[in-house]
């Protein structure tokens, strides 16, 4: 007879906040990078230490176009590796600096992933934004990307605290009119007010993280009535410290007030737990029975 943990690895997945070229497993990182001595840390110093672990550290491995392209597809292929059946993950539009500056070149990257994987997994890209990315570049090159055709929606990141989001506003209602889902970044180092805030000015489809929405029931309330969906990654959330343990994660008030969410990676290569790995924590831990778990799995799969 099957254990829990075996029926839970075993169940049809999706992952819908995964950023592309971090997504991939560890392992497969370092057959690749044998000769990179790179050591992942289990925890880090918030969000500037993650930042500052993958720029003085991980870019050391990440230098070429191809290099780019190996990164996605160990993401695309350990998602396989787990039962994800769906990945909505982010390509970020400045990795157009690894191929010549060429925006037309990323897309025809994409485009041949998303046909070379076709028959084992449904990946579907966003476009990934960073706040701090100029902004006539994001408008040149972000509208051409939205009007390709190649992106299932668009997702904004990067630092959540202080950060004005009306610019962004027109790209936004562009990406809605071209029946993009609109993802931001928010809610997991800032407070309450921002996720409202991000709500009123960009009114998105989804919130990736939004766990500090428990701290005000009219935040939370918010999200219902606007029928928001909080993509959520419990072991992102302990790594960077803002949350302390998977037992105090707050997923499960979000869940009980009626909020969908789901169960998410982040950055696999960065924290190192599957979706699986996470579902069986959050089992093991009595946070959610495999019902419940089921249902999570279902949330992701569109």
């Amino acid at each position: 007879m099957k254990s829990i943990k075996d029926k839970i690895a075993k169940l049809p997945k999706g992952d819908v906040h995964n950023h592309l070229h971090l997504g991939g497993s560890i392992t497969n990182f370092q057959k690749k990078y044998s000769n990179y001595n790179i050591e992942f840390p289990k925890t880090y110093n918030g969000l500037g230490g993650m930042i500052d672990f993958i720029y003085n550290d991980l870019n050391k491995a990440m230098l070429t176009g191809d290099d780019v392209i190996f990164f996605m597809e160990n993401a695309i292929e350990s998602s396989i590796d787990d039962n994800i059946v769906y990945l909505e993950a982010s390509v970020d539009m400045n990795l157009i600096r690894f191929f010549d500056q060429s925006l037309d070149r990323l897309l025809e990257v994409i485009k041949d992933l998303k046909y070379k994987y076709h028959s084992k997994i449904e990946f579907c890209p966003d476009l990934g934004v960073n706040k701090d990315l100029d902004i006539d570049q994001v408008y040149r090159d972000g509208s051409k990307c939205i009007q390709s055709g190649i992106f299932n929606g668009i997702d904004l990141y990067g630092q959540e605290v202080g950060k004005d989001l009306d610019v962004f506003v027109e790209l936004y209602q562009e990406a809605k009119l071209n029946n993009l889902t609109t993802k931001v970044h928010i809610g997991e180092f800032s407070n309450h007010d921002s996720i409202e805030y991000a709500i009123n000015i960009l009114k998105p489809d989804e919130l990736q993280h939004g766990i500090n929405a428990i701290d005000s029931i009219n935040t939370m309330n918010l999200i219902l009535e606007n029928n928001i969906q909080l993509n959520v990654c419990p072991q992102s959330n302990i790594s960077l410290g803002t949350v302390k343990n998977i037992a105090e994660h707050p997923i499960r008030k979000l869940f009980d007030h009626g909020i969908k969410v789901t169960v998410n990676t982040d950055d696999l290569i960065l924290f190192d737990a599957t979706v699986s790995d996470q579902l069986i924590d959050l089992y093991e831990n009595d946070i959610f029975s495999f019902e419940e778990i089921e249902k999570l799995c279902r949330n992701a799969i569109k």
